[in-house]
């Protein structure tokens, strides 16, 4: 696989993480299916997140580091939401 530079993964990753957990999952739970399309980002962020992190450690290392990483914006929206909600 392609190695990925430093800058680009650590650029998406806090995109990804303020962006989508802020902004865009609230938006998306809002809106019919709107669950569905946060649950497929999640395991579209895991893979791209366990991408990143793929040749720097040890498999196992690197998927609990991704799914981590791809949840905590899924939570965060969650949370944000039902604030937003009242």
């Amino acid at each position: 696989m392609a190695e990925v530079p430093n800058w680009l993964a650590g650029a998406v990753t806090v995109a990804a993480l303020v962006g989508f957990g802020i902004f865009l999952y609230p938006w998306l739970l809002a809106r019919r299916y709107g669950a569905v399309a946060v649950t497929a980002s999640t395991v579209a962020l895991t893979v791209l997140f366990f991408h990143f992190d793929s040749g720097s450690a040890n498999a196992a290392v690197s998927a609990a580091l991704a799914l981590l990483w791809a949840v905590a914006p899924a939570a965060v929206g969650v949370l944000v939401f039902r604030l937003q909600r009242g």
